[in-house]
């Protein structure tokens, strides 16, 4: 028993090798085979940090996908999908010129992001939207989504626990200015403009569709307290995705105009 799972141990912690590699090499893998894949959410968790510390890059946030229910039942997954923001690839202002180089295969999608004015520690979990409400302000948000590797003819189950392994998805982040009066937006129905060069702007994700932004918050700051993660000042959560992700490619010009909450140009050079 205790070899099988010394076994388990170094394949899952080669997994995350490959997967940090493929992160640092701006590379994709390939060739997963299905007994390298992870078989819960407990083993995702375990890639996905092991990962993160073989790149070994400063965090700036956290980034959660799948924060509503029916997105969930869309998608295979059960719960929310975190991920870590690394300093490396966290930008901010209105205006961003960024290499192409960096994303390979990557997508844009809007999200409403919020950064930490207050400590949330882990042991005064569990905490509330309501609790949350002053310790928080709202930016405007382009998330940079992708994976380091292709799993064509999993299932479901597979392609999201290889999600989370996989930083959940994330890849890079373009922070626009703070906005400071958000509490009484109507996130779910808030109409975002998202366009990449002159193709048809993105379709929002609305009502049912779009997680309530603060209540992702929550379940992201209660899901890593778990985990024995804190919260800290300055941190950043992006809460979701708020329109259909986009394709780019060189040259590209991505503009996400959220009305009076502002807006962010970004163009991949």
């Amino acid at each position: 028993m205790n070899l099988e799972k010394n076994n388990r141990s170094a394949q899952l912690e080669a997994l995350s090798g490959k997967l940090a590699s493929a992160w640092l090499n701006h590379s994709l893998i390939e060739d997963l085979n299905e007994d390298e894949l992870p078989l819960n959410r407990t083993e995702s968790y375990l890639v996905q940090d092991l990962m993160s510390k073989q790149i070994g890059q400063l965090i700036t946030g956290w980034k959660v996908g799948a924060t509503s229910a029916k997105m969930r039942e869309m998608d295979g997954h059960t719960d929310v999908i975190p991920g870590r923001i690394f300093k490396s690839v966290t930008y901010h202002g209105r205006q961003m010129k960024l290499p192409i180089e960096r994303f390979p295969r990557a997508r844009v999608e809007t999200e409403f992001a919020f950064r930490l004015l207050a400590e949330c520690p882990a042991n005064q979990a569990p905490w509330s939207a309501e609790d949350l409400i002053e310790r928080v302000i709202l930016h405007p948000a382009i998330e940079i989504i992708g994976n380091r590797h292709v799993l064509p003819h999993g299932s479901k189950e597979q392609k999201s626990l290889m999600t989370i392994a996989d930083n959940g998805g994330g890849i890079g982040f373009v922070f626009g200015e703070a906005y400071a009066d958000w509490q009484d937006l109507d996130f779910q129905n808030h109409l975002i403009r998202l366009s990449v060069d002159d193709i048809e702007p993105a379709e929002n994700f609305l009502g049912e569709l779009r997680g309530a932004p603060l209540n992702a918050l929550a379940d992201l700051i209660n899901h890593l307290a778990q985990r024995g993660y804190s919260l800290h000042v300055g941190d950043y959560v992006s809460t979701g995705a708020a329109t259909v992700p986009q394709p780019f490619q060189k040259g590209s010009v991505v503009n996400a105009d959220f009305g009076k909450i502002g807006s962010i140009t970004v163009q991949f050079g």
